[in-house]
């Protein structure tokens, strides 16, 4: 494909995308390519060519050196964030970004309003935290100060990198469910939450984790509650729980699922600590 990226057939005569720095220089379709070589091979449970007709342009573009600069980064990334490695399609988004970003380094940028930056941050700590280290690292190898705005694209990468191909949540999206239900829960007391404060923080954590439990139906990781300590709830935390209740309305409303009374429960307390904590 390039001086750096080939169709090769392995060793199961499967026929896979291996890049290299050189690795097809001076090279003719029917040559032999050493493992040694090659610094990461591509494959797919779906037919390669797939993986052509989506990403070919992008990896005809993209250096050997951008390759080798995203695997340190994703290599440090999920060290941090404690996943074993970035899978195929993660990497390949990363170094098309990583490509583009390099480019237009100099020129105009693209960036996120303030606010959302912020959110993200608090949202995604661990995340931003290795989007941070990840540009140092780039300035580090390359000489090159991306923009601060590269912390919020970059997290958001970091983010994807932790949830199943399949699934493919969308972390913007989820931003903005968080933000929804902020508001709610803000017009309900009629108070602006501190988003200062530890307990808003914690809150806003467990917001993202029940919302990611809704989108991918999985209720039922969370321990079942006994439903008189439910009624209970119900009673002495009465404007939590509406607040809560709310939340769930527009989660089932928007996302297609069911917010259950266990769910509801933890959620209740989160906002009734959130709000009478303020300080």
């Amino acid at each position: 494909m390039n001086n750096n990226v080939a169709w090769i057939i392995d060793d199961h005569n499967e026929r896979v995308i291996a890049i290299g720095k050189g690795l097809s220089f001076g090279k003719q379709a029917g040559d032999n390519v050493t493992l040694a070589e090659i610094e990461r091979i591509f494959t797919d449970d779906k037919k390669v060519d797939e993986i052509s007709a989506s990403m070919r342009q992008a990896l005809e573009n993209i250096s050997a050196d951008t390759f080798l600069l995203t695997e340190e980064i994703s290599d440090q990334a999920a060290a941090l964030l404690s996943i074993d490695k970035f899978d195929d399609n993660h990497f390949l988004a990363l170094a098309d970004h990583l490509n583009y970003a390099m480019k237009r380094s100099d020129t105009d940028t693209i960036d996120y309003p303030e606010n959302l930056r912020w959110e993200v941050k608090k949202l995604y700590p661990k995340e931003h935290d290795a989007a941070v280290d990840a540009l140092y690292l780039i300035e580090k190898k390359t000489g090159v100060r991306l923009p601060e705005s590269e912390q919020t694209f970059l997290t958001y990468h970091f983010v994807n990198a932790q949830y199943d191909s399949d699934i493919n949540i969308q972390t913007k999206k989820l931003t903005e469910l968080v933000n929804r239900a902020v508001e709610i829960i803000q017009y309900h007391y009629q108070t602006l939450l501190n988003q200062n404060s530890v307990n808003y923080i914690r809150f806003v954590t467990h917001l993202r984790y029940f919302i990611l439990r809704q989108i991918n139906h999985e209720n039922d990781k969370i321990p079942k509650i006994d439903e008189q300590l439910i009624e209970v709830v119900k009673k002495n935390y009465r404007k939590a729980y509406q607040a809560a209740e709310k939340v769930g309305k527009m989660i089932e409303t928007t996302q297609n699922c069911e917010v259950n009374t266990d769910e509801l429960f933890y959620l209740t307390l989160h906002i009734d600590r959130v709000t009478q904590r303020q300080n």
